[in-house]
């Protein structure tokens, strides 16, 4: 029986205004704003942050040299920190899941020490939506979608570390900069 529906803010343990280092900062209030109207956008475009640090260009899929589609819903140049978007992939996902895929990307790129390190750019990405008060749930969901038709040992291992990470999260008591 369905009983109703209550709108309840996120549990934060930072704000967008908290966190200290401006680049996260100037980039989480830019992938938001993109995440959040992502339907209005045109593909084929290229948008930017306000302080013009930051590029995402929208595609309507990702396609590899040869023009075949790829799996990835996102990805980052690591010659130039722009990011690539298919909005195809991005539509069939939610805000938060669009948030957490474009904190992997950013991660990769401005906060690894390894730019190509996979587990990195994953837990640095979690660290700031989780912070932000995205849903746990949401995070599963973005990792299974980009998971999805590409199984291996190495997406496996991935996810596990992901979900011990998402599962220590709330005992952490992490403050986040």
């Amino acid at each position: 029986k369905f009983v109703g529906v209550e709108k309840l803010p996120l549990e934060r343990r930072i704000d967008v205004s908290d966190i200290r280092d401006c680049r996260v900062r100037s980039f989480v209030e830019f992938a938001q704003r993109f995440a959040f109207n992502l339907d209005e956008l045109e593909p084929n475009q290229i948008y930017t942050s306000n302080d013009r640090e930051y590029y995402i260009k929208l595609f309507p899929t990702i396609v590899n040299q040869q023009g075949q589609e790829l799996n990835t819903p996102a990805r980052i140049s690591k010659r130039t920190g722009v990011i690539q978007v298919s909005k195809k992939a991005f539509m069939e996902m939610t805000i938060p899941m669009r948030i957490a895929i474009l904190m992997h990307e950013f991660s990769h790129f401005y906060l690894n020490e390894q730019m190509d390190n996979e587990i990195e750019a994953d837990l640095n990405g979690l660290l700031v939506y989780l912070g932000l008060g995205y849903p746990r749930i949401e995070a599963y969901q973005a990792c299974l979608e980009t998971f999805k038709g590409v199984p291996s040992q190495q997406n496996k291992e991935r996810y596990d570390v992901i979900n011990k990470f998402i599962n220590d999260f709330e005992s952490m008591n992490m403050v986040i900069q």
